[in-house]
């Protein structure tokens, strides 16, 4: 190799020393709009309709904030209604804490209720500290402890899966149960 080719890998070793040393370590700042809603409410109240007409969904918090590029809403003391096909109130589901993600799935955190509102559900009353709602797949899901109750019975267990067009609920692990006679 000639003196030439080790003078210019000298300065290319320099310069990029040089360009390593004096760079701008800072970050680019940070946009506060990005973490800002894209609107807030109080009290909120919404109902989605289907085609018939027909109530499926409905939703109310006391705090709601939207953030438009994630679809998401966070909500303080959420309820959520549920309708069947033929627009009933299937079941009513709050908590002191909630997520949306528009049209996808919807999270319940902190003193969860859930309440079968049809005469003829075979669950009354659903408690737990999570639970999550699939729209998609029409599921309920937990991973948490869950407590079931109904006049005819009371049942404990860690996680459920519920399939609500069915109106059915599953506890998945460590069950117990107590059964009442009329």
């Amino acid at each position: 190799m000639s003196r030439q080719t080790w003078l210019f890998g000298a300065l290319f070793i320099i310069a990029l020393a040089s360009w390593q040393w004096f760079r701008n370590d800072t970050e680019a700042p940070v946009n506060p709009q990005d973490y800002q809603p894209d609107f807030v409410a109080t009290n909120l109240a919404s109902v989605q309709y289907n085609r018939l007409g027909l109530p499926y969904r409905g939703m109310q918090a006391e705090y709601a904030e939207y953030y438009e590029p994630l679809s998401m809403t966070l909500m303080k003391k959420p309820v959520i209604l549920l309708y069947s096909p033929d627009g009933q109130p299937q079941w009513r589901l709050r908590g002191d804490d909630g997520t949306i993600n528009t049209g996808d799935n919807a999270v319940l955190t902190g003193n969860v209720v859930g309440n079968g509102l049809q005469p003829d559900a075979l669950v009354e009353t659903l408690t737990t500290e999570y639970l999550e709602l699939d729209f998609i797949n029409n599921q309920l899901r937990s991973n948490r402890q869950v407590r079931l109750q109904s006049p005819q019975y009371q049942a404990e267990g860690l996680g459920v899966l519920g399939e609500l067009d069915q109106q059915t609920v599953e506890l998945l692990n460590e069950t117990r149960a107590t059964y009442f006679n009329p």
